[in-house]
């Protein structure tokens, strides 16, 4: 058999391969368009589910899981252990809710250094209608966003730490280009311990909420306007056609007579 390259040209094609820039690293994924509440798509930080009384978080068949927020006893969040600290960092994830003043530090995202009750590191959360980024490692404590977001609509929210930069882009679905709302070089998230969503650092505080299409990468070079054209990437639920319609009639109607 003949080859179309020699032995040389595909040794040095091979060296040249493993010597370009890599890409961003997607390290976990959590796609519940998939019908799968805990599963990572990259195989490596599948989910677990915290539970207080009577709460669960739940899946939607178009493909979002649905966190019920703080009501007392319904109170539920998903987390996983991550690698662990992170000089650079991007988390992206699609949010909706049909209030965004529910109340106070109601966490998004957050990041403990070893789980629940362990030193605090970071959050996402929404505070009186306001988006925060909050950090134990900042010198002025807080990035604040005053975002003035619309009920029902779903929204990007990417948190991107960039050496000892960190960045804040929301962007309602539909918007061609992300949008960064916040940026403080005294913010120094300290990683990607723990996975935390729909959470706040504290375990007490929760936002009831939407969320779709998690991916978290280990650096900061993916393109942030490729992840908002993604989308929440959700199912599409088929309308019952004319035709289904009629077929249910004509049954209704057969069964009928034949009582």
């Amino acid at each position: 058999m003949t080859f179309p390259f020699s032995k040389n040209t595909l040794i040095a094609t091979l060296s040249t391969a493993l010597f370009l820039p890599s890409q961003a690293a997607l390290i976990a994924h959590y796609d519940f368009a998939d019908g799968n509440l805990l599963d990572d798509e990259q195989g490596t930080y599948d989910l677990t589910e915290t539970t207080n009384g009577t709460a669960n978080v739940g899946l939607d068949a178009e493909g979002f899981a649905t966190f019920p927020g703080n009501d007392g006893t319904n109170e539920a969040h998903l987390e996983a252990a991550g690698p662990g600290g992170a000089s650079n960092f991007t988390v992206s994830l699609w949010v909706r809710t049909d209030d965004w003043t529910q109340g106070n530090y109601q966490g998004i995202f957050s990041n403990n250094t070893g789980g629940a009750g362990t030193d605090f590191s970071w959050q996402l959360d929404s505070s009186g209608g306001n988006i925060r980024v909050v950090s134990n490692s900042s010198v002025s404590g807080v990035t604040y966003a005053t975002s003035n977001l619309t009920a029902d609509k779903w929204y990007n929210f990417i948190v991107r730490k960039t050496g000892t930069a960190t960045e804040l882009w929301i962007t309602e679905e539909g918007v061609g280009s992300a949008v960064k709302v916040a940026e403080d070089i005294d913010t120094t998230p300290g990683g990607l311990q723990q996975f935390r969503l729909g959470v706040n650092r504290g375990d007490d505080s929760f936002l009831r909420m939407d969320m779709a299409n998690v991916k978290i990468y280990d650096d900061a070079s993916i393109s942030l306007d490729t992840l908002l054209a993604e989308g929440p990437q959700l199912n599409t639920i088929p309308e019952p056609s004319s035709s289904a319609l009629l077929s249910l009639a004509g049954l209704s109607l057969i069964l009928r007579r034949r009582r």
